[in-house]
């Protein structure tokens, strides 16, 4: 419809009419969603957002340049092996050829059309991103929240294209720094809610949602391995920003807002990662069925980003390990599926690295604790400690040994008096046996 309403005016060097075109559609459509949702959902984000939210697809902001060259390169290479076979007739050699080479155009003009509409849409977002969060009435987490939950949650579980398309859509906002936007709330509001949104997820939307926290995590483990690239990309965007809190005992206590630097970022990546790794932990051990089986599902999705550190990834395998036990005999299915993901786990075993390589662990807590062992009191104190502890493990050894001399008192007494009891005694007890026999054998005679 913004199509037909622009004409033939639409190119990119001119993209007004294009983005006036919009606005005439978008604002029709604006009048319409919000009959959706109560007044205070469009309190915290704007209508126009959800509109264009929702009126786009992975096309429109996603230009896969690389896949059209490659592709191209591709059937370039099969005109060269069609004119080298020798065993084609010349005409069969003609009709491959031009085949390919049509192909090859086509390519060509839809790679140019998609770069038109590629950039057209781009203006076009250029020109209302700052009124998509432009709220008074609401802070950055409710605009964040309500932004997740009308839009990015429930399209990411659509189809695998729209849950790529939702993580590229956040990474739009990221780089054109739309207005009241904060990216880091955004990332840590989604890895704080992975277990609620697992637990509710049918088989296929939890691969689907799977796909999308695979892309979310792709491209913060960009910026994480890379200094220059987060510094050029996030050193100054308004996305970055965090609150540094005063005293509040003071008298002029004040909120400053700081850029996070590169090596906070690393921590707060590997505190992302754990929050992840709790949350498939908390379906593992919850026993249920489904949140069992989503679990699994995720982190198949989710493979190539994810487990990073070593240790998170033996806590994950642990859980595992303990499910494929549980399972076995119980539900099959779940078996299966534990055991798949355990060998692809063990397959990615050498590119885990330690948690210091992640981010830089500080070793303040060792310090402390030395510190404070190396004080007189301290010493004094875990002397007493080790004395005590010295005490018990002798008072422990001697009465076992007390216990080990009794109990051999005891068989060899035992023993002793086995031996005393002596053959004559034995005759003598035979005797006034037979002794009685004979007498009852009389009396029972006389009667």
């Amino acid at each position: 419809q913004i199509m037909v309403e622009c004409g033939t005016k639409c190119v990119p060097d001119d993209p007004q009419p294009y983005i006036d075109a919009s606005e005439k559609v978008i604002s029709q459509l604006s009048d319409q969603v919000k009959l959706l949702y109560p007044p205070k959902v469009w309190d915290k984000i704007s209508p126009r957002l959800f509109a264009t939210f929702w009126s786009l697809a992975s096309p429109d902001i996603i230009l896969p340049s690389v896949r059209y060259t490659a592709e191209i390169e591709r059937i370039e290479g099969a005109i060269k092996q069609v004119n080298e076979n020798e065993d084609l007739a010349q005409r069969r050699k003609d009709k491959e050829v031009e085949r390919h080479k049509d192909l090859i155009t086509k390519l060509k003009e839809e790679h140019k059309t998609q770069e038109v509409n590629h950039k057209l849409v781009l203006a076009r977002l250029e020109a209302e991103k700052d009124i998509w969060f432009a709220s008074t009435n609401s802070t950055k987490v409710d605009a964040i929240m309500q932004f997740l939950q009308v839009c990015i949650i429930q399209r990411s579980m659509f189809t695998a294209s729209d849950a790529i398309y939702c993580a590229k859509f956040v990474e739009l906002c990221h780089k054109m720094q739309a207005s009241n936007f904060s990216t880091l709330i955004y990332f840590d509001r989604i890895f704080s809610d992975v277990s609620h949104i697992v637990t509710n997820c049918t088989d296929n939307e939890a691969s689907r949602y799977g796909r999308f926290l695979c892309e979310t995590l792709k491209g913060i483990s960009r910026w994480h391995k890379d200094k220059a690239l987060y510094e050029k990309e996030c050193g100054k965007s308004p996305g970055f920003v965090h609150i540094i809190r005063g005293d509040p005992n003071s008298d002029g206590a004040k909120k400053i807002e700081k850029y996070l630097d590169y090596e906070n970022f690393r921590h707060v990546c590997c505190k992302w990662h754990f929050k992840l790794t709790k949350a498939m932990v908390f379906c593992f051990d919850s026993k249920d069925y489904s949140q069992i089986r989503n679990g699994l599902t995720v982190l198949n999705k989710i493979l190539p980003e994810f487990p990073v550190v070593l240790n998170l990834a033996q806590a994950l395998e642990k859980r595992i390990l303990k499910v494929k036990e549980e399972e076995k005999t119980v539900r099959p299915d779940l078996y299966a599926l534990a055991m798949g993901y355990s060998a692809q786990l063990n397959s990615r075993r050498n590119t885990f690295i330690a948690e210091e390589k992640f981010h830089h662990v500080e070793k303040k807590t060792a310090e402390n604790s030395a510190s404070r062992n190396s004080s007189p009191a301290r010493k004094d104190k875990r002397a007493d400690s080790v004395k005590r502890r010295d005490e018990t493990e002798s008072e422990k050894k001697r009465r076992r040994e007390d216990d080990l001399k009794k109990e051999g008192e005891r068989k060899s007494a035992e023993k002793k008096v086995k031996q005393d009891v002596s053959p004559k005694t034995k005759a003598n007890g035979v005797r006034e046996r037979d002794s009685e026999t004979d007498e009852n054998r009389s009396k029972i005679r006389k009667k």
